[in-house]
């Protein structure tokens, strides 16, 4: 069964989902908020720390200069990284956001493993695309409890995403990850009609 009708109603409620739940892991990187924070924090970003700022809002002017300062004083901060690479992407410089990118991954910030592996699966900014790429990075974030990876991973295994990539899930890791993902719902209905749908289907 394809479910693109229940995600088209679904990806709003996911994206509301900005605190992290008992589950998720803690933060261990800083959580002072810097002036990079207020101009560039994502609503979606489960560990945003300011108020967040939508695109059209940014002024790319000063927010590009507060996050290389910021970063530069907390290198290791995966959320600085984070929004540094958000900056460059949405400013048209995605090449030179492509190392912050990177180093938020490798830190496993759980948000920039949901969206770089998002970019990776539809080319956006992004130099090619590499849907294996993005099956990795969405297992390492729906482990990390994002409840945008929980439900994106399987319903994207499902319709054939990450054939030939070599990594299968096993189902019973697919159903806890959507058992994990019922909890974070806040009662969203088509959220959670999405959830029982494709867990209904891993049963078959």
């Amino acid at each position: 069964m394809r479910f693109h009708w229940m995600i088209a109603f679904a990806t709003a409620a996911l994206a509301t989902q900005a605190a992290y739940s008992a589950d998720a892991p803690k933060p261990t990187w800083s959580q002072e908020v810097t002036e990079c924070d207020r101009q560039a924090a994502h609503g979606d970003d489960p560990w945003h720390v300011a108020p967040p700022r939508e695109k059209k809002d940014m002024n790319f002017a000063t927010a590009i200069p507060a996050c290389l300062e910021a970063v530069k004083k907390d290198p290791e901060n995966p959320r600085l990284n984070y929004q540094m690479g958000r900056l460059y992407g949405y400013s048209g410089q995605w090449e030179k956001g492509m190392p912050y990118r990177k180093k938020a991954v490798d830190l496993k910030y759980p948000q920039s493993l949901f969206v770089i592996g998002w970019l990776y699966l539809s080319g956006d900014t992004i130099d090619k695309k590499d849907p294996c790429l993005t099956q990795t990075m969405w297992r390492e974030s729906a482990k990390s409890n994002r409840l945008a990876a929980q439900v994106a991973l399987p319903h994207y295994t499902k319709t054939g995403a990450f054939k030939g990539c070599g990594l299968n899930i096993p189902d019973t890791e697919m159903m806890g990850y959507l058992e994990a993902a019922s909890k974070q719902t806040n009662g969203d209905f088509y959220t959670g009609l999405l959830i029982k749908e494709l867990q209904a289907d891993l049963k078959k």
